[in-house]
């Protein structure tokens, strides 16, 4: 497969690579698909998670702190969706 790219956005990549952040421009762009790919189920377990807090509240009073770390609980798990799609 031939990529043709940008010479901006390959000098981007190439910084990307160099400062380790992806081992080469082949694992940063499988990387950027699967992102692309994968960003619709992401969004809808984001919505998922927001739906199920938005029911706990309302049922149960809840408060502002324990909203928040439900919330830190959904971004978690779309971090670690995100580290297994590498």
């Amino acid at each position: 497969m031939l990529l043709n790219l940008p010479e901006k956005d390959l000098e981007k990549i190439e910084t990307l690579v160099k400062m380790g952040e992806f081992v080469t421009k082949t694992e940063f762009i499988r990387f950027a698909i699967k992102q692309l790919l994968y960003s619709q189920d992401r969004m809808r377990n984001f919505e998922e998670s927001t739906r199920k807090l938005q029911a706990q509240t309302k049922k149960m009073g809840l408060n502002r702190k324990y909203i928040g770390k439900e919330i830190e609980k959904a971004k978690e798990k779309t971090r670690r969706m995100i580290r297994l799609k590498r």
